[in-house]
């Protein structure tokens, strides 16, 4: 864990040597950053982690779900705390207006958001913002892309590059050192409201396990809505026995999976090929930013080797 501390505390080196100022083209168009930003507003769900990875220390953030002090996970916060950062924290789903209007920002991220054409115009009439990737859909742009996009919007491109070299090679290098996972079958699920919940393949939990070598079934895009998941009833969980299946849900809800009928008779269940995440691993592979994507690999790298293997004693994150 302290090799995870050392690689996260490298991202954090502002740089502002880009000249000023830039134009950032997005899903919503186009919009002009005059000067290097000082008080920049995150109203995104995961964008701070993007930040604090590029040592750009947010005046404001927006909590999704966690409750952590400053909407900051346990992957973020020492680099939070290097940048002396103690954001204001907006609550609720929807962006908040009067809320950003009160920070004074001059730069708004919203690469990750519940952004439209109407909030997106709303929210530039107070500071440049910088909106979700061009050519994806909504929620569903690679990490990369948004790093990119914040990293040119804050001067630190140099640095958003590196992070994306680093962090791709030890992806690679994993990837690499386990070539049992070349191959196989899987996916990220979860299960909320009696139903099970899964996601296409381009979800980045999804993105992750191909890169590690691991393949959601193509039928999942087709199933998918416009928010990139699906949902199926209880009596359907046989679309997710495959080679590696991993749950983010909480400990009641995965009761009531393993209380479904058939889920014993499942070779997921056979061979012990469920990951059970917990509360933090669930969160960082939900986020799915530089940060929690480097801590992730430390858990979900042998989680994914033992699920793999076929053996039920071998359990994961037991």
């Amino acid at each position: 864990m302290r090799a995870v501390l050392l690689f996260l505390f490298c991202f954090a080196s502002p740089l502002f040597a880009a000249d000023f100022p830039v134009r950032i083209h997005h899903a919503y168009g186009e919009t002009e950053v005059t000067a290097p930003p000082q008080r920049v507003v995150s109203v995104g769900y995961h964008e701070q982690d993007f930040l604090y990875a590029l040592g750009v220390k947010p005046i404001g953030v927006h909590e999704w779900f966690g409750d952590y002090p400053f909407a900051t996970w346990p992957w973020a916060e020492a680099l939070r705390q290097d940048l002396g950062a103690a954001p204001e924290v907006q609550r609720g789903f929807e962006i908040d207006l009067e809320w950003v209007l009160m920070q004074q920002p001059d730069l708004i991220v919203a690469t990750f958001a519940p952004l439209d054409a109407r909030s997106y115009a709303m929210l530039s009439r107070i500071a440049p913002v910088v909106a979700p990737p061009a050519d994806y859909p909504m929620w569903g742009a690679p990490w990369e892309e948004e790093l990119r996009l914040i990293a040119a919007a804050t001067g630190t491109t140099a640095a958003s590059e590196q992070i994306i070299a680093d962090l791709s090679a030890r992806i690679a290098t994993a990837r690499a050192e386990h070539p049992e996972l070349e191959g196989l079958s899987g996916t990220v699920a979860h299960y909320a409201g009696g139903q099970i919940v899964g996601y296409r393949t381009q979800d980045g939990g999804n993105r992750l396990l191909q890169r590690l070598g691991i393949e959601t079934p193509a039928a999942f895009d087709d199933m998918a809505g416009p928010g990139g998941n699906f949902t199926v009833s209880p009596e359907r969980i046989d679309l997710f026995d495959l080679d590696v299946v991993l749950w983010l849900t909480d400990a009641p809800a995965r009761q009531r999976i393993e209380s479904l009928p058939g889920y014993d008779a499942l070779r997921i269940t056979a061979e012990g090929r469920s990951i059970w995440a917990d509360e933090v691993l669930t969160g960082a592979l939900s986020f799915q930013s530089p940060l929690s994507i480097a801590w992730a690999l430390e858990v979900l790298i042998p989680a994914l080797a033992a699920a793999a293997d076929g053996n039920p004693a071998t359990q994961p994150l037991e």
